[in-house]
């Protein structure tokens, strides 16, 4: 089966039993979804047919939350997510958001022998913009693979600070230093998380109470499509380049399947732009 640009992600999955999960891992896996966060025990047959991807970063205390990518905490992490999956390795693992004493010879280090000792296969990032990416490229042996960064018609940052270059209002403020062509410049894939989400966390897409100009758009182009309002945000995001790809955090199977149907949508151009547009998002 061909592999689907879809990634489940399973921040929610605490509120499933053992065999609701293994119900979506078992459809996500039938349906070309194999890029995984976390999951796995009982069922080490699945494993093989799994991409999975797991973070290092955010420490949590009393007093609330701080990021730690120090050489210690990096291994550390990572033999933790093993140890609660009950698996060997890893196939990818992400920096969760910049920490500023970050080192970048600590993070060679901490990559060399995670890869060596066979515990990750592969590296990227999660939030992090161009320059400490930079900074940690030049010290690794290994490249940066992904970018994981909110994305949608939600939170089109990437787009709106690209449209919006040498125009007299707030929606050329850089908040994002055009990482958007620095990644696609150097291979590097763009995951996007809560795809599907307005602003940071400030509500679905799809709540038609809070949203009925976005949802009027998106009632608009699902008829023309003959699909969902779902499937409609997520060819929205997949259209931007052949490699980006969509990080659901549904762990509801119509949901995900409605994420799925995004991928057979081919946006027209203009579409893009005008559903861009009708959103009330700028362009010049």
């Amino acid at each position: 089966m061909e592999k689907s640009r879809i990634i489940q992600g399973l921040m929610r999955v605490a509120k499933l039993s053992e065999d609701e999960l293994y119900k979506i891992i078992k459809f996500d896996l039938d349906n070309g979804i194999y890029f995984f966060g976390k999951v796995l025990k009982k069922h080490p047959e699945l494993r093989k047919e799994m991409f999975i991807q797991t973070k290092a970063s955010i420490r949590f205390t009393d007093d609330g939350a701080y990021y730690d990518l120090s050489y210690e905490h990096i291994k550390e992490g990572v033999y933790a997510s093993l140890e609660r999956m009950g698996i060997d390795y890893v196939d990818s693992l992400l920096l969760h958001r910049p920490d500023i004493f970050i080192d970048a010879d600590e993070v060679a280090k901490a990559f060399d022998e995670l890869y060596k000792e066979g515990k990750v296969k592969h590296f990227g990032v999660s939030n992090f913009p161009k320059e400490a990416i930079e900074y940690i490229k030049e010290k690794t042996s290994y490249p940066i693979e992904y970018n994981q960064i909110q994305f949608g018609l939600g939170n089109p940052l990437l787009a709106e600070e690209l449209f919006n270059f040498n125009v007299y209002h707030d929606n050329g403020i850089s908040k994002t230093e055009d990482t958007y062509f620095y990644l696609k410049r150097n291979n590097i894939q763009v995951q996007a998380w809560s795809p599907y989400l307005v602003g940071f966390f400030r509500g679905l897409l799809f709540d038609e109470e809070k949203y009925p100009e976005i949802n009027k758009v998106l009632d608009k182009y699902a008829k023309k499509y003959e699909t969902s309002k779902c499937a409609i945000a997520t060819a929205f995001i997949l259209k931007l380049n052949k490699d980006i790809t969509v990080i659901t955090g549904s762990i509801n199977i119509k949901h995900i399947q409605e994420s799925l149907d995004g991928e057979k949508i081919n946006l027209s151009k203009e579409d893009w732009y005008a559903i861009y547009k009708e959103c009330g998002h700028h362009l010049p």
